[in-house]
């Protein structure tokens, strides 16, 4: 990696020959940030072992390990996996790249017909928008309206608090209804089809009050003389607002009636169709992450460099490839905690509850996780402080993170090759790769975070894929930095070459080269070498 910032610090921990880290960023920051956080890799607790037997002897010893861990007491998940298969070995290849076909055409027939269901929803909910428009002239309002009318509120809300309540009784219905819009309705949409010479609209040019003295009307004048008088207008008008007012009234009853049987019809329906579509989404969605888990190495940079120069993967010979990476992690508690921790980490240890030291501080926040130049957001942009407060409540409730402050965190990677030659015989090879850091607290819950990011992307291309809005990709509230008092004077004294020597640095370990050397990574190469020698007895190395 370059020697400059722009990338998440803890991406990588990969490491050359001589057991050294190769990222840039960590080099530059370990010794730097000593009290704010701790992440140390012991030079002797890398190594890589290479193993070859029959086929199935790696994945078996693989399978092993990861048991054996969980024996331990370790927390051990997959943080990443992908597999390559030459055509030439056609049975492996059948098995995995013509899976991936078959799930593509499942995705694709389950993607058109969630399709043309939502094409179906979307009819019918617009049949249903014009129906409860209609009901609303009448009257009818939701639950919902009518409790906010009420001036009341539902102990428990009921689902069909918005939609319209079709129980309400004539007095109240009778407040409400809007005939003015009603008889805009029987004027443009029912009278008009009576005919030229007969409709209101046709014969305006006679009476040009016409329209306006009948929607002066009420309901009840139903007397020609009456309604001449009251609205000073002839006999021959007055008989043709009469006869109209009685077509409205009977079209308003039969109506009424009708359009509140549609709308109940058509809300059963609605229902229907929105179960159908969620139905549709919920069967696709495990297809699509069974697509997506089935992922080919050749997708990554990286990966198709590496296959160009690779004498062992060859397209013209059958060999298949698959790479899956393990996180495992345990606390400890370092000796002489009281001796080599500050107040602070003594009273947590002693159980005072107010003085609790939490992994998602202020630093910790500012370099990283929203650190815009090494933080974790520039790998997951989408990241929120909600969110990530949430995961800190998830991650204790499952135990992945404990009241201990001090994590050996191993990340464990197989690389396994299947081969076959012309005539016939199989063996496979894998190299098991297990790297120690020992982590404090703040640094295990970023790693922590990446692997359940990686989760929740998983999620997020399923949603958008099937076109349903996520709820962490719509939250905007990014996280603000507040402002450090201290920037001014440590802007000063990194002038001086003095940086902060006189400051108090966080609250975990400082002494690098005796306490972090000799106890912490001490007591993790000890796990370290659990681990290895538990994979070399599996191989036989040493027999």
């Amino acid at each position: 990696m370059a020697d400059e910032e722009g990338y998440y610090i803890f991406r990588d921990f990969s490491r050359d020959f001589t057991g050294a880290i190769k990222n840039a960023l960590y080099n530059k920051y370990y010794r730097k940030w000593l009290g704010h956080a701790v992440f140390a890799c012991p030079l002797e607790a890398h190594t890589a072992i290479d193993f070859t037997g029959p086929p199935g002897s790696c994945s078996s010893l693989f399978y092993s390990l990861f048991f054996q861990l969980g024996k331990w007491e370790y927390m051990a998940y997959k943080a990443d996996e992908w597999i390559e298969v030459s055509p030439v070995h056609a049975q492996y290849y059948q098995l995995t790249q013509k899976q991936k076909e078959e799930l593509e055409n499942r995705v694709k027939a389950g993607l058109a017909s969630a399709s043309q269901s939502i094409a179906d929803l979307e009819l019918v909910m617009h049949d249903e928008r014009k129906y409860r428009e209609f009901l609303e002239y009448f009257g009818y309002r939701t639950k919902k309206e009518i409790d906010k009318i009420n001036k009341t509120t539902p102990d428990v809300i009921p689902e069909d608090y918005d939609e319209l309540f079709l129980d309400d009784n004539e007095k109240s219905l009778s407040k409400r209804l809007d005939n003015h819009s009603l008889k805009a309705v029987f004027i443009d949409q029912v009278d008009i089809h009576t005919g030229d010479g007969i409709s209101m609209r046709s014969i305006v040019a006679r009476w040009p009050t016409l329209i306006s003295d009948f929607m002066r009307m009420k309901d009840e004048d139903m007397d020609v003389n009456k309604v001449m008088k009251e609205l000073d207008v002839s006999r021959a008008e007055g008989v043709v607002l009469v006869t109209k007012n009685k077509l409205f009234m009977e079209w308003k009853r039969l109506f009424g009636n009708e359009v509140k049987n549609r709308y109940s019809r058509i809300r059963g329906l609605v229902r229907s169709r929105a179960t159908s579509v969620d139905q549709y989404r919920e069967w696709l969605k495990p297809v699509i992450a069974r697509h997506k888990m089935l992922k080919e190495g050749l997708e990554t940079p990286g990966q198709r460099a590496k296959a160009l120069i690779t004498p062992i993967k060859m397209p013209g010979s059958a060999t298949s490839s698959a790479v899956i990476e393990m996180w495992a992690w345990k606390d400890f508690a370092p000796a002489e905690i009281f001796r080599g921790g500050t107040e602070d980490i003594a009273k947590l240890v002693a159980g005072a509850e107010k003085y609790k030291l939490t992994p998602y501080d202020n630093w910790t926040k500012h370099n990283l996780i929203f650190n815009k130049n090494h933080g974790l957001i520039l790998e997951y942009p989408w990241i929120t402080d909600a969110w990530v407060k949430q995961a800190l409540k998830d991650f204790k409730e499952r135990a992945w993170l404990t009241n201990k402050i001090y994590y050996s965190f191993f990340i464990i990677t197989l690389d396994r090759t299947n081969m076959r030659d012309p005539t016939g015989s199989e063996l496979e090879d894998g190299i098991f790769d297990v790297n120690l850091v020992v982590m404090s607290q703040n640094v295990l819950f970023t790693k922590l975070l990446e692997l359940k990011a990686k989760q929740e992307e998983l999620n997020m291309h399923i949603d958008k894929l099937l076109g349903i809005p996520h709820p962490i990709a719509m939250d905007k509230q990014a996280w603000k930095p507040g402002k450090n008092s201290l920037a001014p004077v440590k802007k000063f004294l990194d002038k001086i070459s003095m940086g902060m020597q006189f400051s108090y640095r966080g609250y975990y370990e400082k002494n690098f080269n005796d306490r972090i050397t000799n106890f912490y990574c001490l007591g993790g190469a000890a796990r370290y070498n659990s681990i290895v020698n538990f994979i070399k007895e599996k191989v036989g190395m040493g027999k």
